[in-house]
């Protein structure tokens, strides 16, 4: 019988050159990246280049992220006041604290995990407590809250970690995922050369279905799912420069702008962010 699995080669283009493999499971919505386990996944995240960690962007790319980071950060915050008025939350891999130090101007008592500590020092000198990882959290801390943007993806022990999150989180608390889709037009367009895929760094790779199935199969309901337009711009640019097209930029921005639309349809963004509530 012929497997229906599938198995994709996709190059790390921001460090390290290397190929990887990603790995679907039989349904299509679920991949991982296949690493060794002496792999030090450390060793792959640039301190000075990688984006999210800037408190001062650097070049193009950080540039625009700066600008849609901006912009999202009170469309995040819509979202949260759409589901919740509680206001003790936890920004799990939240970087230099930009979201979470937005949401302390508005009120929230808000804490963060980050492994870098560059980024964590950051985050002390704006007064937010930060910890290393979930595991450093005060024992019984629970909270009403969790945000994840664009962390699930990397993270190991999926599984395990999901089980900590539902620890963390008080009756009928949210949880809060953002992640690339790959059911959209921008991921099926580019292929292996989609910036999202972000090997070795994404350690995972979802479909909407497979990633409500997963968080399902740990206590969670899924409410509702609203789209991040500026994605599809950003990924969009980015995988330009992959491919080594000429003028990635202007590409980049049609091809963001098609995915988009295409979207208003079809409902599969570049990314989205789902909404989930613990079950009780």
């Amino acid at each position: 019988m012929k497997s229906t699995h599938k198995t994709i080669e996709v190059q790390d283009h921001l460090v390290s050159g290397e190929i990887f493999s990603v790995h679907f499971d039989s349904s299509g919505n679920l991949g991982r990246t296949i690493v060794r386990e002496d792999l030090n996944l450390s060793d792959y995240y640039p301190d000075d280049d990688y984006v999210s960690h800037q408190e001062q962007p650097k070049g193009l790319k950080g540039i625009l992220y700066a600008i849609a980071q901006k912009l999202m950060l009170r469309y995040k915050l819509k979202v949260l006041l759409k589901h919740s008025k509680q206001k003790k939350l936890l920004d799990i891999g939240g970087g230099i604290g930009v979201f979470a130090n937005f949401l302390k101007t508005k009120g929230y008592n808000v804490s963060l995990t980050e492994p870098n500590l560059k980024a964590r020092q950051l985050v002390e000198k704006k007064g937010i407590k930060s910890y290393a990882n979930i595991d450093d959290l005060p024992l019984k801390e629970t909270y009403s809250i969790l945000t994840l943007w664009h962390v699930l993806e990397h993270i190991s022990d999926l599984d395990s970690t999901l089980e900590k999150h539902s620890n963390l989180l008080k009756d009928n608390g949210l949880l809060i995922v953002a992640v690339p889709n790959i059911a959209s037009f921008d991921a099926g367009y580019y292929g292996p050369y989609w910036a999202a895929y972000d090997v070795p760094r994404h350690l995972w790779h979802f479909k909407p279905e497979g990633l409500v199935r997963k968080l399902e199969d740990h206590g969670f309901g899924l409410l509702k799912t609203y789209p991040l337009w500026f994605d599809s711009f950003y990924i969009s640019i980015l995988s330009e420069t992959y491919v080594k097209r000429n003028f990635p930029f202007l590409r980049g921005l049609v091809i963001g702008l098609y995915s988009n639309l295409k979207s208003l349809t079809t409902k599969e963004y570049s990314s989205k962010i789902f909404v989930f509530q613990k079950l009780t």
